[in-house]
């Protein structure tokens, strides 16, 4: 009753936290100046003669920055921006504010430093990848370890987002999800829950630096963390707290959050973790599968996270192909390697012949993959998910809570 009455309170606090927020909404109107410093947490995309960035505005809004191809801005780098607001209408009916070749300067900051040194980390790891791979394949391996997709060709960029597994490759909260999943699976392998738990916890820490700082990396970090700090501690309840804190705190702290889909992916893939994926070791046979095979346990994560996201991916990635969830079955597999080999290949940047040798291990694994996409990705049977009705959503979750209810009495 008491833990009923208090999450009633923090309810409350949270409601009238977000009313007085949207009460009072900054006016922005089409063709208003603005000056804005911002610090790049990820690598502009040159897009044609263009360079393409996000910075943010009052109450945690963002406005997209297209300026000139030249001079050439990159992560960590600090800028004074001065525009004019412009709103674009988009195809799903919403609007995007944009200012168009706004006057920028570099500006220096505090964090340049520590900023500067993950730069020259990130641009070092790059480097090896695209001089030691081909295009397409360099720009996929960095995009399923680090979620780096500046590199990737347009068409296949566009494949992969037919095919329905665009999701391996975009840095955001889901892939901070599975990382953390797959990296408590391998150091278990190895060594005590409590200590690989921990290892996991420097791991999350080490992909969020090399990924490049962006705020849905820095949130589902946190509650990777938080979570895995919780089981570290032995009770799954513990992490399940853990985890309704960290999004709590963030919602408190920015209310405008919660339309974010990084937010959105990071939390509901952490949740899919917690209570989808014990599902897995439930059953005896499976449990052997997962016991034995690294593949297994990658596979009982991944599956855990996308069918805890699927309304989510559904909504935001656009267009879709009858032969994702077969696309995803045919390449799953090799994503657990790829990230080993890639993840091994950037560790050894400072000495290149190993890391190349595990970069050219990865290649034929590549190769694979991009001919799978490509292959179903012109198939026919493409459809259109223009937008998800609210009624959908709210029955999948429902009849997804039900059926790990369902289970777990099953199996007690």
């Amino acid at each position: 009753m008491k833990l009923f009455l208090l999450g009633g309170i923090f309810l409350i606090l949270l409601a009238l936290r977000f009313f007085f927020f949207y009460q009072n909404p900054p006016h922005l109107v089409d063709g208003q100046r603005v000056n804005i410093t911002t610090t790049l947490l990820s690598e502009p995309e040159n897009i044609g003669n263009f360079q393409r960035f996000y910075a943010s505005i009052d109450r945690g809004g963002r406005i997209l920055i297209l300026t000139s191809l030249y001079p050439q801005f990159h992560y960590g780098d600090t800028l004074a921006i001065s525009g004019n607001l412009k709103y674009r209408l988009l195809k799903n009916g919403n609007t995007m504010i944009v200012v168009y070749h706004p006057k920028i300067e570099a500006v220096k900051s505090k964090f340049n430093p520590i900023l500067a040194l993950t730069s020259s980390i990130r641009q070092k790891i790059i480097s090896l990848f695209v001089r030691v791979l081909p295009s397409t394949s360099s720009a996929l391996l960095l995009g399923i370890v680090f979620g780096i997709k500046g590199s990737m060709p347009k068409q296949f960029l566009d494949n992969l987002r037919i095919a329905g597994v665009l999701h391996i490759i975009a840095a955001s909260g889901m892939n901070v999800t599975i990382t953390g999943g797959f990296l408590s699976s391998l150091f278990g392998f190895f060594f005590k829950r409590q200590i690989a738990l921990l290892l996991s916890i420097f791991g999350i820490l080490f992909y969020a630096v090399l990924s490049g700082f962006g705020a849905s990396i820095i949130r589902a970090s946190i509650m990777g963390i938080l979570v895995f700090s919780a089981q570290i501690l032995g009770r799954q309840r513990m992490a399940s707290y853990g985890l309704l804190i960290a999004g709590y705190g963030m919602l408190f702290v920015s209310p405008n959050i919660l339309r974010d889909v990084g937010f959105q992916l990071s939390f509901v893939a952490t949740a899919g973790l917690l209570y989808i994926r014990p599902l897995f070791e439930k059953k005896d046979k499976m449990k052997k599968f997962l016991n034995i095979s690294l593949v297994g346990e990658e596979f009982a994560t991944t599956i855990s996270a996308q069918a805890a996201t699927l309304p989510i991916l559904l909504a935001n990635f656009g267009t879709y192909s009858i032969w994702s969830v077969a696309v995803n079955a045919l390449v799953l597999w090799t994503v657990p390697m790829l990230m080993i080999l890639g993840a091994i290949g950037s560790l050894f940047v400072v000495f290149e012949p190993i890391g190349k040798l595990f970069l050219y291990l990865s290649l034929p694994l590549l190769v694979y993959f991009e001919w799978i996409v490509n292959a179903f990705a012109n198939l026919w049977g493409k459809f259109q998910v223009e937008k998800i009705p609210w009624e959908f959503t709210v029955g999948y979750y429902l009849i997804v809570g039900s059926a790990i209810l369902i289970f777990r009495e099953k199996n007690q």
